[in-house]
Parts: structure tokens; sequence; C-alpha cells
């Protein structure tokens, strides 16, 4: 720490200032160090001292290493500790629509945790050294993280209205119109007719979408029908946007679940935001 000071400053005098030292001390600690490396790393004159071209490579390769450690320490003081943002994962569609206006919507209190979103599309995406503790739709387990399950989902098939009047009777009557997958859900209408009591002996092709925002839009603008999560399609259910092109609603097992990479689990502040987590996943299914 003395010498990238001193050699960061050229100056011992700024340098003892800035470590609380006197300047003897630090040069005392330069010497040794010079002492070490059986070379001198600093010019010294009257005025002030000069970094020589060794001290020139031996900070340049030292400063990065000192600044990871620095970062290594905060982010050790953080697990512990109450204070400081809770870097949240999500998917970019339910982080809009459920997250949001959950923790910062109409009737959230002031005293939410600071946090901040990172978003994948894909679980296997989830960065366990970005992310304190992060929202999945699946099954566990899910090897590096703690899981704790925090709501289950509902599978509905939409429409726009203008496209489907009212509820169709056969389910199979629904593959006569487009169908509009998300990349990653692909199994989701096998999934919704095995909840009908029937099997599909291929699953439906039809337009791809990488998120399920886009896919929202397509529905909504009458393009072809979907399966959708009905959390993130509340709003356009509520106000007739969208409509169910058939009455059965599947809860499938997969639901989901908060994870905690377990290099994090108890950290204070990440379990704070998990309880309020799910709490609020409580209310939204009332």
């Amino acid at each position: 720490m003395c010498f990238e000071a001193a050699g960061r400053t050229e100056s011992f005098a700024r340098a003892a200032e800035a470590l609380n030292l006197t300047q003897s001390t630090l040069s005392r600690h330069i010497q040794s160090l010079e002492g070490q490396l059986r070379q001198p790393l600093f010019e010294r004159s009257r005025q002030r001292v000069r970094l020589t071209s060794a001290g020139r490579q031996l900070l340049s390769e030292l400063s990065p290493q000192l600044a990871e450690l620095e970062a290594t320490i905060l982010r050790t003081r953080s697990i512990t500790g109450q204070d400081g943002a809770v870097n949240i994962g999500v998917y970019p569609t339910l982080g809009a629509r459920w997250l949001i206006p959950n923790l910062l919507g109409f009737g959230a209190k002031k005293t939410t945790p600071h946090f901040n979103t990172i978003t994948y599309l894909r679980n296997d995406e989830i960065d366990p050294n970005l992310v304190d503790l992060g929202i999945v739709q699946g099954d566990p387990p899910f090897p590096g993280f703690e899981e704790t399950f925090l709501m289950p989902e509902t599978l509905v098939v939409a429409a726009s209205p203008e496209l489907i009047a009212k509820p169709l009777a056969d389910p199979f009557d629904l593959l006569d119109h487009r169908i509009l997958l998300h990349v990653t859900r692909r199994q989701s209408w096998q999934i919704w007719f095995n909840a009908c009591g029937l099997t599909l002996n291929e699953l439906p092709i039809g337009p791809t979408f990488s998120q399920f925002e886009m896919l929202i839009d397509a529905v909504r603008r009458g393009y072809g029908i979907a399966i959708l999560p009905k959390l993130l399609i509340s709003k356009e259910l509520a106000s007739g946007e969208l409509v169910l092109a058939h009455e059965l609603q599947a809860t499938p097992s997969s639901s989901y679940y908060i994870v905690i990479p377990t290099a994090k689990v108890g950290a204070a502040r990440i379990l704070r935001m998990k309880r309020l987590l799910t709490s609020l996943a409580s209310q939204s299914e009332d």
C-alpha cells in the first residue's frame, strides 16, 4: 500500500498523508521493499521522487491486484451486512410486470430495501458473482444455489378478443389458429393439453419469441394465440385487451423459486429481500 500510494502520487509526503503515516515511516517501508527486490523503485531528489523503470513496471502490475483486493473485501463485508443494495436477477418481463410494480408501485413502502436488477433470459445465464438473489421458473434443484418456493405458475391460452370472441369448447380447435411460442417454453402446449387430460401427437410450430413482452404484444395485436403465464397478463385480462381462448387454467408442478448463490446464503440484506418477495408473492395469490 505504501509503494502504490507513493508511486501513484510520486510524492512521499502526499502518500504518507493519505495513509495517515509519517513520511519517515512510509520511506522506511519503501526502502525495505527496495531491499527485498534489490533494486531502487524511486529516483530521489530534494524536491520530489520519480518512479524508476522497475517501479513503473511494479506499479502497473500491482494496481489492478490491489483494486481487485479492495473489491473482494467490500463484497465480503456486504455478505453479512444489513446495508447495501441487493442485486436481484430476474427475467425481463417478470421484472417489469411483477417485481417492479410490487417493490416500487402503489402501496409499496418507502422502506423497501435498495436493489438493482440484473436480467437474463435463461436460468443457465445467471451469474452467481453478479446476482445476490434470483427469481427463476422451473423445477429444482438448481445447482450452485439454495432455492425457496416463491409462487406457483398458472398457464392460460390467451388471444385478442377480435381473434377469438369467446372461449372455445374443444382444445384441439385452438390449433386451427396461428400458434405463437416462447423460445424457452416450447413444452407449454403439451403441459396445458396434459392438464386437459389430452395428449398432443406433436408440438405445434409457429413464430418464436425470446421475450414474453414481445410475445404478449403479438397476441394482443391479434397475430396469433399463445400459452402465457397468467401472472404476466393480469392487466390485459382485466382490461379486456386479452381474453382466454379456452377456460382451462393449468397449474403445473414447475413453479417460481427464489435462488441464492450458496456462497451468499445467510447474508442479512439478502434474507431481508427474500422475506419481502415471499410476502409479496403470497399477497399476489390472494
